[in-house]
């Protein structure tokens, strides 16, 4: 009969913790593009800590600021909690958020923190959150699933600088703009791949908006 019973309370303790999550939602990123994504708690048991691992793919990077990467907490973790991260030998970031009050996290969902990424190229692929940890206020740690990012990167038309789909006069006036030093160089403006904006580029556009390349 014991045994029935351990059996019985060790069921619900996975169903009360079955819908708790932490997942980051598919991204949608183009090349040269920095955007700010959320981490999800969705839980209907009270934490007050978290750990994950993050896998980028190739071309996505999260953004630095003296030597740390740009993470911030929102409104449910308040000013008890920290974050802190480093990158794993296997080329993960992992992620730690706790309070030293152990004060739990507020609500039941939505964003626990937000990570800064960029784009270095188009990118179609995952971004992984693998080796999720939840512990309550009282240490108890739960297991989360392990959660699957898709990245859509748009595919764009070389020569298309401003961005509009097609090739014409306004995107040879972008990277003049750029060459001379009134706009930001893009990714998008380096048309011949060099590394840099310049005449090059302008005549390379000119070229494939005439259709002779």
């Amino acid at each position: 009969m014991r045994q029935i019973v351990l059996v019985a309370l060790c069921l619900l303790t996975l169903a009360s913790t079955a819908r708790d999550r932490l997942f980051i939602e598919d991204i949608t990123i183009e090349a040269g593009q920095t955007i700010r994504i959320p981490i999800i708690l969705q839980n209907d048991t009270v934490y007050s800590a978290f750990q994950t691992d993050l896998y980028l793919p190739e071309g996505l990077v999260v953004v630095e600021d003296a030597g740390e990467f740009v993470i911030d907490l929102t409104e449910r973790a308040g000013r008890n909690h920290t974050v802190s991260s480093f990158r794993r030998e296997d080329g993960a970031i992992r992620i730690f958020v706790a309070s030293q009050s152990l004060i739990p996290f507020t609500e039941n969902s939505g964003p626990i923190a937000t990570i800064e990424i960029h784009a270095d190229a188009n990118v179609n692929g995952d971004l992984l959150m693998h080796n999720s940890i939840l512990v309550e206020e009282n240490g108890v740690k739960h297991i989360a699933d392990n959660c699957v990012a898709h990245i859509n990167g748009h595919e764009t038309v070389k020569g298309d600088v401003t961005g509009d789909g097609g090739v014409d006069i306004g995107d040879v006036n972008a990277v003049i703009n750029m060459m001379l030093g009134k706009t930001e160089q893009t990714a998008a403006g380096d048309v011949t791949g060099d590394g840099s904006v310049d005449i090059g580029d302008v005549n390379a556009v000119i070229n494939i908006m005439l259709g002779k390349q």
